[in-house]
């Protein structure tokens, strides 16, 4: 598997308390910060900046997370999903090069294809939700079924 010393994404042992699901291809965690609560992150681990340069079985894997992320989530905040590839986020300044998927509830009254959150920047855009109330979702997304409190 290849690494980046200085990527967050390729130093696992600080995702390790947010993971939800690790494996030899893929790693899912709770976003931090986050967009809106529920907000997660599905990640290759090889460190990879395109979606061209994915493996089938890392796709494959990718795809499947999604797909489970957005079933637990659904169950839990019960508003639909969306789910949104975003490998660099140099329209707010945050570029991260380690291809990485979005996952988040979304809301009904949401219109357009991608929502965005307002202002897209981490100052008043994002928040940093309490290690506490990330690794209790973490946990929660874990186990068999989830429900929003």
């Amino acid at each position: 598997m290849t690494k980046t010393d200085n990527c967050t994404f390729c130093k696992t042992e600080l995702l390790d308390w947010r993971t939800i699901l690790a494996d030899d291809l893929i790693r899912s965690v709770v976003s931090r910060p986050w967009f809106r609560e529920g907000h997660c992150l599905v990640v290759p681990n090889r460190h990879i900046e395109e979606v061209s340069q994915l493996r089938d079985e890392e796709s494959s894997a990718i795809m499947a997370e999604l797909g489970r992320l957005s079933l637990k989530l659904d169950n839990g905040f019960g508003a639909g999903m969306m789910q949104k590839f975003q490998p660099t986020q140099g329209e707010n300044g945050i570029k991260v090069n380690h291809l990485h998927f979005h996952i988040f509830p979304r809301l009904e009254e949401e219109s357009g294809l991608f929502p965005v959150p307002e202002p897209n920047d981490f100052q008043d855009g994002f928040s940093f939700a309490p290690d506490k109330t990330i690794g209790d979702l973490a946990n929660k997304l874990r186990v068999n079924k989830f429900e929003h409190p």
